[in-house]
């Protein structure tokens, strides 16, 4: 396992294809998944570029974070061009999933020289738009079946001078169970399974590391920039942007992805049919694909 020292912390990486390819820069969501279940999909895109992927810090390979350490999204922004200077690479493309989107947006903005296009990957760009996303398709479901006190949490996310905080807030904890799910066209576990035992190798790892992804979590929503609006900052971004987006997926909802067609300069929107949050999951060799096609489309 490979560990490069980050502001005096372990991170752990992975490294894929040459390196005098075009650099690509994997950033996972959750917050808190862990660069593991893109395994596949980095090996996939290795046989065209160079691929970085990494735990961010705090999460499952990667250092832990004391408890009594404060962190937030700009820390992690920092760490990924403090990651860039150490590993000697020049200018990379960050692609960003989920949670990973909003590092990656506010990468690009931050450190434009540092970028040659950007990647968003049904991207989490503002914790208020995406409770309203998951709102929107949760709540016909709830009033179709009369789960009163479901509706009442989720009507509520609707409110015009709700905060993004309290919004998300009722978003996550929305109570899903398989018919809901089903409705949603979120992925059968029973797929998933079978996809990590098939392509993604079991790690040799301490029990801890399995459990640092709650501290993770809890200290991201307890940030106050989490809870930013990053939308306008597409407007801003000059180089390539690509948005991948499945289908049925709530957490970049069409408030998001109608603000991206409109304001990012340069951007194009692939959106993957029958495909929820996890589209190179669903689609792997259409995904590569997509992803191929632009990056080579950049150079």
């Amino acid at each position: 396992m490979a560990y490069v020292n980050i502001c005096g912390k372990m991170i752990y990486y992975e490294e894929y294809g040459v390196g005098n390819n075009p650099t690509l820069l994997y950033l996972h969501g959750g917050p808190g998944e862990s660069c593991l279940t893109y395994t596949y999909q980095a090996q996939m895109l290795g046989e065209h570029f160079h691929i970085i992927s990494f735990d961010q810090y705090g999460v499952f390979r990667s250092e832990a974070i004391p408890k009594e350490q404060k962190t937030d999204v700009n820390y992690h922004v920092n760490m990924i061009e403090q990651m860039r200077v150490a590993l000697n690479i020049k200018t990379w493309i960050p692609l960003g999933h989920s949670f990973g989107g909003m590092l990656a947006l506010l990468y690009a903005h931050n450190y434009p020289d540092r970028i040659d296009a950007v990647i968003y990957d049904c991207p989490l760009w503002s914790a208020l738009h995406t409770a309203r996303a998951i709102a929107e398709a949760t709540l016909p479901y709830f009033e179709q079946n009369n789960v009163t006190e479901q509706i009442e949490l989720v009507s509520k996310i609707f409110e015009k001078d709700i905060s993004p905080q309290d919004a998300f807030d009722r978003a996550m904890s929305i109570e899903w169970d398989e018919k809901l799910e089903d409705y949603c066209h979120v992925i059968e576990l029973s797929r998933y399974r079978d996809y990590k035992n098939k392509y993604i190798p079991v790690p040799k790892v301490s029990n801890d590391c399995w459990e640092k992804h709650i501290i993770f979590r809890k200290k991201i929503y307890e940030s106050e920039d989490f809870y930013f609006n990053y939308l306008p900052f597409l407007a801003d971004i000059c180089k390539p942007q690509l948005l991948i987006v499945g289908e049925y997926d709530i957490t970049c909802g069409k408030f998001e992805q109608e603000w991206f067609d409109k304001y990012a300069p340069n951007g194009t929107t692939n959106v993957l049919a029958n495909s929820a949050h996890l589209s190179w999951f669903e689609h792997p060799q259409k995904y590569t694909n997509l992803v191929k096609k632009f990056v080579l489309s950049c150079n």
